[in-house]
């Protein structure tokens, strides 16, 4: 009945742009629907900024970055605490608003909004361990110092997927290096990013430190990236549309940093724990629907572990309940974003089939009235794949997991590092050889070895070959929202 209450206030609101502290409409008075993924209809409707709006709230952001680089690290530590303190206390609205938009259920949405919270108090930690150097010269009267000072408005560009968490990885050292910013969600989630960081200006965060700008990628993110004032563009999504701002944003010689696709392969050795990797497969594959960067896209395991591996892989994934996440919080997943997404997984699983793999388990959308509005499907299993099937070369977004066996470990680390891909890989072994062997030989910014613990904040997140450019999480990717300078004196 709480949940219900809360549904009742979020649902059919109008959204303006957010622009140095308020909300407004956008200068033409376009706007745009957001619909529920659950069953289709219409939650919200929202600004489409105009060009006009794009140069409003950057220079709304540069005025405020006067006031807000100016601030000690330590200032600014006091102010982003004292926001996400106040943001916590709204997880529930914000939380709901993802779950409504997003299809995530509540009690995962509601999650990653603490998680968010927990990002940017980490890196306001950070902000004040920035440390510049006074090294030894070549004389007696001379000093060199090296200093860093943030580099500006920064654009920050997120996806559907974690619409509040990726948001966080950018928000967090941009914030905390002095930056002020102009954030773009996706026109699918645009509900929860924007609450979001409405509550971080109502917390504290100085108006025009934060802007929202919502509305498409052709008129808001292209101005964007085009704006003579924005100094540095963040962006998590497709390959393709990473190139496409690397191409557009790139003679401005400016700082980018991308987080992009993946088509993670994970390696399931004959002497690894089945049960262990059948857990952490099913739950990276699966989770959210499928729809992470991070997802295990493809199984390689030894050909004496396979049949059993998928046994326990099928019981796992048949126990994992669906449904409306906004009606039942608790369910494990929710229904897909779009239903172009569900007709991806449909045409990937075919081609599969047709191609010789054997169906496990789903390779359907579920059954029942309360499903038929919605973006919904089964996880789905796939055994006996290859190389041939689009799914073992594509991102399928979706949850779908496919299996091929190896019949030793230098075939598998082949199959794993053929791909474009480089975002993360997951290896199952209890042999620590073995170990270090896939640690060094899989091509990925991430591996994770029994275990599926991708993203920390301690840890850096980098993608290689067409997954990323940049660094994101750890110490490291508040650097890539400063500017370094080496001061030379002599007297």
């Amino acid at each position: 009945m709480q949940n219900a209450t809360l549904v009742e206030s979020l649902v059919g609101l109008d959204w303006g742009l957010f622009i140095n502290g308020e909300s407004v409409p956008s200068s033409d008075n376009q706007t745009l629907k957001v619909y529920s993924p659950a069953n289709n209809e219409v939650i919200a409707t929202i600004a489409a900024a105009s060009g006009q709006d794009v140069d409003s709230a950057v220079q709304n952001s540069q005025a405020a970055f006067s006031k807000w680089s100016k601030l000690t690290a330590y200032q600014r530590k006091a102010i982003i605490e004292k926001a996400t303190g106040y943001v916590r206390t709204q997880a529930d609205r914000i939380g709901m608003l993802m779950a409504l938009e997003q299809g995530k259920p509540f009690n995962q949405s509601r999650s990653e909004i603490i998680g968010s919270c927990d990002t940017l108090d980490y890196y306001a930690e950070e902000g004040i361990r920035v440390e510049g150097v006074i090294s030894p010269t070549e004389a007696n009267n001379l000093r060199s110092m090296i200093q860093y000072s943030p580099v500006g408005v920064c654009a920050l560009i997120t996806p559907w997927n974690y619409p509040v968490s990726l948001l966080s990885w950018k928000l967090g050292p941009a914030l905390a290096s002095g930056c002020t910013m102009v954030v773009k969600p996706t026109t699918e989630t645009p509900l929860s990013p924007m609450a979001f960081c409405v509550a971080l200006t109502e917390g504290g965060i100085p108006a025009g430190v934060v802007n929202v700008l919502t509305g498409k990628g052709s008129v808001v993110g292209e101005g964007l990236l085009r704006h003579k004032l924005v100094k540095k563009v963040a962006m998590t999504g497709s390959s393709n549309t990473g190139k496409r701002i690397m191409e557009v944003f790139a003679p401005s010689l400016n700082k980018v940093s991308l987080e992009l696709g993946g088509q993670c392969p994970a390696i399931v050795c004959e002497d690894a724990d089945l049960e262990q990797a059948a857990e952490v497969i099913i739950y990276k594959g699966i989770r959210n629907m499928g729809q992470s960067c991070s997802s295990v896209n493809r199984v390689y395991v030894a050909k004496a572990a396979q049949a059993k591996l998928v046994s326990i892989m099928k019981a796992k994934a048949e126990k994992m309940s669906i449904g409306d996440g906004v009606t039942d919080g608790s369910v494990d997943l929710g229904p897909m974003v779009q239903q172009s997404g569900v007709e991806t997984v449909k045409e990937h699983i075919a081609d599969a089939l047709l191609k010789g793999a054997t169906l496990v388990t789903g390779g359907k959308e579920p059954e029942g009235e309360q499903y038929e509005k919605g973006n919904y499907f089964l996880p789905t299993i796939l055994n006996n794949c290859n190389s041939t099937m689009i799914v073992m070369e594509e991102e399928t977004f979706g949850p779908v997991v496919p299996v091929e066996s190896f019949e030793n470990l230098e075939e598998a680390i082949a199959k794993a590092n053929d791909t474009n891909y480089g975002l993360v890989a997951y290896a199952f072994t209890k042999d620590m050889a073995t170990t270090f062997r896939l640690a060094e030989a899989l091509e990925a910014g991430t591996v994770c070895i029994n275990n599926g613990k991708v993203n920390t904040n301690y840890a850096p997140y980098a993608g290689w070959k067409d997954s990323g450019y940049g660094v994101e999480l750890s110490r490291k990717a508040i650097f890539e929202y400063l500017n370094t300078k080496h001061v030379k004196i002599e007297f």
